[in-house]
């Protein structure tokens, strides 16, 4: 059963996520399917549904700049570690 408290995602809040998920992967030339992309995928998913407030800037054609949540900080750390 879904968590009623959490917004459900749309078409294109999936393809916002999949575009910064996209340009991660290619960033640090992994596979879409590699560990650690999945690991970014779901917090990039998890800070989204989180922050509404970044929900709207997103989809502004000039998306102010976004901060970077703790959860996402400690993760990249991690995955630059592992590299």
């Amino acid at each position: 059963m879904a968590n009623a408290s959490l917004p459900l995602l749309s078409p294109q809040d999936l393809e916002e996520i999949d575009r910064f998920h996209t340009a991660w992967c290619e960033e640090n030339d992994v596979s879409k399917t590699d560990e650690r992309a999945v690991e970014v995928a779901s917090a990039l998913i998890d800070w989204y549904v989180k922050t509404p407030s970044y929900r709207q800037r997103a989809k502004l054609d000039r998306p102010p700049d976004v901060p970077v949540s703790q959860e996402i900080e400690a993760l990249l750390k991690d995955l630059g570690q592992a590299k």
